[in-house]
């Protein structure tokens, strides 16, 4: 553990051991009426540095700013809905305050289907045949490994021991995880089949701090855990070699129903671009850029559409990649995102703000719903569908 690490761990404590013990609130507040309800409680915001600091990373709120470039609407395509979100969503709440680094997800819901927690230590990641594609193994590395949550609430471990970044196939028949050891300058990507677990191909790469980001028809994704710039490389599973495409100085959304990337980063003081690109011979080519401001101290982040014709930004900006086109999605004033959106389908993105409401935004007319509430020790965590 780092110091970073080490002076995260330190704060989430300290922010816990701040919180009455009885404080508690277990449910979900539905909310038709789009009012507004509790902020977060101290606990609440340690909770949500859990999966940050599991994945080794600095957590950021995502804000949106007063500074944006000028939108105009897209075609409109009807009114956004109020109906529940049809994609996965975690609820964690925040009830092991003498150590809020071990306080996972209590329920998950998933179009009107309700599973409580069955003793997974680790994150939902998608939906996938059978269930959900979980983490298990929290806290030692070597016990890390992928699972299968069934409807019934069963856990069907799947892949190798010590694996992590579990990303599934676009076919949704495969998933690959990493296997990375710290302190060693190789890692080891391995394929295994959902229904069967069995190994179908692996390839080991020279990159230390392995995670994968994402599979398309491309590949998959890949590049070293590293807050600073870092290669992106893609392996097409069944070929011999990895190809590096490219350096990353910020964040990179890959999604498996899309050819379509996009790299986010920041360039300067309260300034960042977002860059969708698709991958060509000499390696990642840019086909749009949006720059735009950001408030301050407040980390930029980006969801792709399941078609890859659009990027929703944490500033509260859809923008069409063909076109460039933008318009704004009509949030509550002053809302601030706190997890990163997913698309539920290519019209339409889930939102989470800071004070854990769940919005639908048409990302054509900009229109925005509130769809469900959490309580003040809630924290919300929207799966990949």
């Amino acid at each position: 553990m780092n110091d970073t690490e080490t002076r995260l761990r330190d704060y989430l404590h300290a922010e816990a051991s701040s919180v009455p013990g009885s404080a508690q609130g277990p449910g979900l507040e539905l909310d038709s009426t789009g009012s507004s309800t509790r902020r977060w409680a101290p606990m609440a915001l340690a909770a949500a540095g859990i999966a940050a600091a599991l994945l080794l990373a600095v957590p950021f709120f995502r804000g949106l700013s007063d500074h944006q470039p000028s939108v105009s609407g897209l075609p409109a395509t009807g009114a956004a809905s109020t109906q529940a979100p049809s994609i996965p969503y975690a609820v964690t709440v925040q009830n092991n305050p003498g150590n809020p680094l071990d306080t996972w997800w209590a329920v998950l819901h998933d179009r009107g289907r309700t599973v409580q927690n069955p003793g997974v230590k680790g994150d939902v990641r998608a939906r996938v045949g059978g269930g959900w594609l979980v983490d298990t193994g929290y806290p030692d590395p070597k016990k890390a490994q992928a699972a299968v949550v069934s409807p019934a609430g069963k856990i069907r471990p799947i892949g190798p021991l010590g694996a992590i970044s579990p990303m599934v196939s676009p076919d949704g028949r495969q998933i690959a995880v990493a296997l990375s050891t710290y302190g060693e300058k190789t890692g080891r990507v391995v394929v295994v089949n959902l229904e069967d677990g069995k190994e179908v191909s692996s390839i080991t790469v020279r990159t230390p701090n392995l995670e994968l980001v994402g599979w398309n028809k491309d590949g998959i994704w890949m590049n070293p855990h590293s807050p600073g710039a870092r290669p992106v490389t893609v392996w097409q599973p069944g070929t011999k070699d990895a190809r590096t495409v490219g350096n990353l100085d910020g964040e990179l959304e890959v999604v498996r129903s899309s050819g379509t990337v996009v790299l986010l980063s920041s360039t300067g003081s309260q300034k960042a671009c977002a860059k969708a690109a698709t991958l060509g011979t000499p390696g990642l080519e840019v086909k749009r850029e949006y720059c735009f401001e950001i408030a301050t101290q407040r980390a930029p982040y980006v969801a792709l559409s399941p078609d890859g014709a659009t990027m929703a930004l944490s500033t509260g900006i859809a923008v069409d990649i063909a076109t460039g086109k933008a318009t704004e999605l009509k949030l509550p004033a002053k809302s601030v995102l706190a997890d990163g959106g997913v698309f539920e389908d290519p019209a339409n993105v889930i939102l989470v703000d800071e004070s854990q409401r769940i919005f639908r935004c048409g990302v054509a007319t900009g229109e925005c719903k509130q769809l469900v509430s959490a309580k003040s020790n809630e924290i919300v965590a929207l799966v990949q569908p």
